[in-house]
């Protein structure tokens, strides 16, 4: 196991790596991987296709859930979808800055499943966006842990992979061990809501280094919740004080 030393030593090594990777792409012009015009930013996004994202408003304050509803800007309503009205999930809350609609589920799709490390690096460019109008306080960030066997066959944990990036931009404290997978689930596409919400369930398992701290859980999409809501369980019976889950996209349920 390496020392305290080596691992701080490491840590700066792969943050100058990173910031440099950063700083060279303002000197190479790319193309904008939604419609393909040339770019001369650093983002490999165009100005009129950044302006079509799928921004996550409204929304309900504690899940993040898509809600249909017509609000005037500026509003101050608090605001909760009727599942968390009867009973919120186990997180404090979820900050999901974009909705699963094109093209941000073109991108997800095409980093997830084909590997496209370009399509990742604008996701996480737009997570970093999105979290410039939070206040990062939390003690660490940890990452839904992946399916074995999904990771083999897709070649690399999207959530992981904007984990490690996303604490070498911001400095959070990535624990990418705090919590742990302890069983894989069957496919949930032929479940019914009810058996979807309860697969997941006793899939993981926390470490007791997470006993009053406030934590930030990063996946890549919410889709019902279920995932986030079974792993904070887990995570304040072992007595993390806070969760609050990160994720690039929220999927109207």
């Amino acid at each position: 196991m390496l020392s305290t030393y080596i691992r701080t030593q490491v840590n700066k090594l792969e943050r100058s790596l990173f910031q440099l990777h950063r700083k060279s792409r303002r000197l190479l012009p790319g193309e904008c991987l939604i419609c393909s015009q040339p770019v001369s930013h650093e983002r490999d996004l165009c100005d009129a296709c950044s302006s079509d994202l799928p921004h996550n408003t409204p929304c309900c304050d504690h899940c993040a859930e898509p809600l249909a509803l017509q609000l005037p800007r500026n509003h101050t309503t608090h605001l909760l979808c009727s599942r968390c009205g009867k009973q919120p999930p186990a997180f404090d809350r979820v900050i999901a800055p974009w909705r699963y609609a094109a093209p941000v589920d073109q991108l997800l799709w095409g980093f997830k499943y084909q590997q496209q490390r370009t399509a990742g690096y604008l996701l996480l460019d737009l997570l970093l966006q999105a979290l410039q109008y939070e206040t990062l306080d939390q003690d660490a960030l940890l990452v839904i842990p992946g399916q074995q066997q999904r990771i083999r066959e897709r070649g690399l944990h999207a959530p992981a992979w904007l984990a490690r990036r996303l604490a070498l931009a911001t400095g959070l404290n990535y624990q990418p061990n705090w919590l742990q997978r302890q069983r894989d689930l069957p496919s949930q596409q032929e479940l019914g809501r009810k058996a979807r919400w309860l697969n997941p369930r006793d899939a993981f398992t926390a470490s007791p280094e997470v006993a009053g701290k406030r934590l930030l859980l990063l996946d890549d999409v919410v889709t019902t919740g279920a995932t986030v809501h079974w792993a904070s369980e887990v995570l304040k019976a072992q007595g993390a004080r806070e969760v609050v889950i990160l994720a690039v996209a929220r999927t109207p349920t």
